[in-house]
């Protein structure tokens, strides 16, 4: 293996390991310490959280597109050895970052007059969440320069650095939260892990690139308006992109929260929260292959980059369906045990969410395909119309109960992955004999995973503590995978080559 290929597996390799270490302590913060919020934090105040500073803030704090755009670009240059055009790039990133970070920081004080789902709640208590709101804000400016500096360190293929001090974030806000919550701070607490959190991740990061510019001359930063305005021009066109991918994660509860109120909104989000954190985890693994993506386009290796892609979509399925599976078996009990059984919103909403995000994870491959590409307008006005049905869909549907919220998301993720699979499969100029194939594999794999999640769901006796249940996800996903890789010699196969040339490539570094 070349130096080239191996460094790109090292990478992804460690950027997945890091990514999964941060979404432990993620896992920490949004499903182990809920019952501690709990206990501290009243559920209608901490559902009008959800759909205000959990959700609201994310909205309304976007970076515009930006730390997509520059990560793209950054790792399009580098991987092209277009070494001496990194410098002014990487401070046109800077720039508009900080610009960014300040200007849409300001405008969310507008935002903070009219802030939704405080209805029912004491006058204390809407004051609380407006006060908590301000602070998300803040550190969510923050987090835009954060993400654009990490973006940036990531794609010059430094992922243990940026690995780090994200961890080391995490860790902190995860610390700041429970010590606050201790100390009687209540729903201040999580405002307060979150600005900790950001503090320390935009130092870290910033701290981190500055350090590189000194060791590495063609590193430094520098101004260069030609770059900052068609950075500007590419993230117009990803902006909407943005907002609407946040429409996918954070509109329903805040939809939920507006149309049904706090309550319902606290029951939802605490109902659809193993799904979200399910997808988390395996998004990491599309996060961590878009900056090699686009080092294979910057290089113009566009055979290696079509037989990527086409390894990726089933693996990306088997993955997901295994996830997706156990959290729709598991979560009526999980929720049940983890903050009361009042707090699980129905079957059918987790069932629905369960395979919007199995289709989303699927989806999701065509979406980095193009991302690393450049195809940053048709992207763009594919999730423009996405996120405009989107909130028509739920407008109308969670009126009829807060399962129309997941529904909402399916169909608006089959409409937007259609689009964009149509695209890479014309681009990448892929043969019908191979798109039957892989059309018939994933759907192969969605029949597996449906039929012994049935044969679970039905079949095997319901749990009724922590250790059962913890049996229970070990049998189903035991038996689920031992399926999915016996009926599927082909994947069996790449999944077996994919770990031989990671972990040749990790030896390959520490010789």
């Amino acid at each position: 293996m070349s130096e080239k290929p191996a460094r790109r597996r090292r990478a992804v390799a460690w950027s997945i390991i890091f990514g999964y270490s941060a979404l432990a302590l993620a896992l920490a913060r949004n499903i182990v310490l809920v019952p501690v919020y709990l206990r501290h934090i009243a559920l209608g105040e901490y559902g009008a959280w959800l759909a205000t500073g959990g959700a609201l803030v994310q909205l309304v704090v976007t970076d515009f597109g930006l730390a997509g755009v520059v990560t793209q670009r950054v790792a399009h240059r580098y991987g092209a050895g277009k070494s001496s055009q990194l410098g002014p790039l990487i401070g046109a990133g800077l720039l508009n970052g900080a610009l960014l970070a300040t200007v849409l920081t300001a405008l969310c004080l507008v935002f903070a007059l009219f802030l939704p789902a405080t209805q029912g709640l004491t006058a204390a208590q809407a004051h609380r969440v407006l006060q908590c709101f301000l602070l998300a804000v803040s550190a969510n400016g923050l987090a835009v320069m954060a993400g654009t500096a990490a973006g940036i360190v990531r794609s010059l293929q430094r992922a243990i650095a940026v690995g780090t001090i994200t961890l080391v974030a995490d860790l902190a806000s995860v610390f700041a939260t429970v010590a606050a919550l201790l100390a009687g701070f209540g729903l201040y607490s999580l405002a307060i892990g979150m600005l900790v959190r950001s503090v320390i991740a935009a130092i870290g990061s910033l701290g981190l690139l500055a350090t590189l510019a000194l060791r590495e001359p063609q590193l430094r930063w520098s101004i260069n308006w030609e770059e900052s305005q068609a950075l500007w021009r590419d993230s117009a066109r990803f902006f909407l992109t943005s907002i609407a991918m946040k429409l996918q994660s954070n509109a329903n509860t805040l939809f939920v929260g507006m149309l049904a109120g706090p309550q319902l909104a606290a029951v939802y989000g605490l109902t659809v929260r193993a799904h979200e954190t399910v997808l988390m985890l395996i998004a990491q693994i599309n996060t961590a292959l878009g900056p090699s993506l686009a080092h294979l386009v910057g290089e113009e290796r566009h055979a290696s980059f079509r037989a990527l892609i086409l390894r990726l979509v089933p693996v990306m399925a088997v993955i997901a369906a295994v996830g997706m599976t156990l959290t729709v078996i598991l979560n009526e009990t999980f929720v049940r045990l983890w903050v009361g059984a009042g707090a699980f919103g129905g079957q059918l909403t987790s069932i629905v969410m369960g395979f919007a995000m199995w289709v989303a994870s699927v989806a999701y491959v065509a979406y980095e395909a193009l991302l690393a590409r450049g195809e940053f307008g048709r992207i763009a006005r594919t999730f423009v119309a996405a996120s405009i049905l989107h909130v028509l869909l739920l407008l109308v549907l969670v009126r009829l109960g807060i399962w129309g919220a997941p529904v909402a998301v399916l169909l608006t993720t089959l409409c937007w992955g259609a689009v964009l699979g149509r695209h890479v499969i014309r681009d990448a100029a892929l043969s019908p004999a191979e798109i039957l194939s892989i059309g018939g594999e994933v759907a192969l794999i969605a029949v597996i995973a449906v039929a012994v999640g049935a044969g679970f769901t039905f079949g095997y006796p319901k749990s009724g503590s922590w250790p059962s249940l913890v049996t229970e996800a070990a049998v189903c996903a035991l038996v689920l995978v031992a399926t999915l890789l016996g009926l599927l010699p082909r994947l069996r196969r790449q999944i077996r080559e994919e770990f031989s040339l990671t972990l040749r490539a990790m030896r390959a570094a520490q010789a």
